[in-house]
């Protein structure tokens, strides 16, 4: 499993690459990365409890947001709050 350091050592290529703030780039990242990974995992939950996806877009919908914006976004922006205290 991807670990937060290594998604910051992402953020940082691309930040050498392409230019921007680390932390934007970083916190992009993060919240992309659970979101996607909310979507696996919901769509595979769904595909083994009912068979099917279909008919379970909102709820799906629903879990990738909340999973994004709370552990991803929330969840990186108290990395980078952590990471400036040391």
């Amino acid at each position: 499993m991807m670990k937060v350091k290594e998604i910051y050592k992402i953020s940082e290529v691309v930040h050498r690459a392409a230019g921007g703030k680390i932390e934007n780039i970083f916190l992009f990242l993060n919240t992309v990365f659970w979101a996607l990974l909310a979507l696996i995992v919901g769509a595979a939950g769904f595909s083994l409890a009912t068979g099917s996806v279909i008919g379970h877009g909102i709820t799906l919908f629903c879990i990738v947001g909340y999973t994004g914006m709370i552990i991803g976004f929330f969840g990186g922006s108290y990395y980078l709050y952590r990471r400036d205290e040391k």
